[in-house]
């Protein structure tokens, strides 16, 4: 049993590592479309362009603040093991800088183009958040504050996401206009992603069944 337990546990991380790796490169690929990235990577694109710090590092800095967010959300309910979402932020940030290096070869200029490789990217970044939050391990902050509200208020996780990931726009459209004087890092794509990617999760998770192999030993 408890090597069954211990091998289920390491499959489960894995897949939880796996997708934000896939999320890493649903954001780089939005970011190199340039019409708008994800909600969740508006606001460190904003500040990357305002300062020498990169997309990466800001990264980083908003999952803090969202973990601080999911504590004061759920004060009692708070799980000590969800402060590994610190050390998951500075691994989730190294990916996004790595995907964006990775990927800086493709950066599409024709309209159509750049909106099929937006959308592409915002649906790779739904699978990534699906792998991400379904083995019920940990969840990276930015779904965390998202799953903490689901659990407080009963609602749907993919519906506060959608919810959440639209103040996550609001707040980088105005740093954008206050600190570059312009609009940058928001545009049709991060509009289309704000719901795209909340949808995504949605079907999958009532659509795809998830391998027995891949569950929480106490999820029914």
């Amino acid at each position: 049993m408890a090597r069954a337990n211990a091998q289920n546990l390491f499959l489960r991380y894995l897949t939880f590592f796996i997708g934000i790796f896939i999320m890493s490169v649903g954001i780089a690929m939005t970011v190199h479309s340039h019409i708008g990235t994800t909600p969740i990577s508006a606001i460190p694109l904003v500040m990357s362009y305002a300062t020498p710090f990169t997309l990466g590092q800001y990264t980083v800095a908003i999952n803090v603040l969202l973990l601080l967010a999911q504590i004061a959300v759920l004060r009692r309910q708070f799980e000590p093991i969800q402060l590994l979402q610190v050390p998951a932020a500075f691994l989730f940030g190294a990916f996004c800088d790595l995907s964006v290096w990775l990927l800086d070869g493709f950066q599409p200029t024709f309209w159509p183009t750049q909106l099929a490789y937006s959308t592409l990217g915002s649906l790779v970044l739904g699978v990534g958040v699906w792998l991400q939050v379904t083995p019920r391990v940990l969840t990276l902050a930015g779904d965390g504050i998202s799953v903490a509200v689901a659990k407080v208020t009963g609602r749907e996780f993919g519906a506060v996401k959608i919810t959440l990931d639209s103040v996550l726009v609001a707040i980088a459209l105005l740093l954008s206009f206050l600190l570059l004087g312009r609009l940058e890092g928001v545009r049709e794509g991060t509009f289309i992603s704000a719901f795209l990617v909340g949808f995504v999760v949605r079907q999958l998770q009532r659509r795809v069944p998830w391998p027995a192999a891949l569950r929480r030993p106490d999820r029914s």
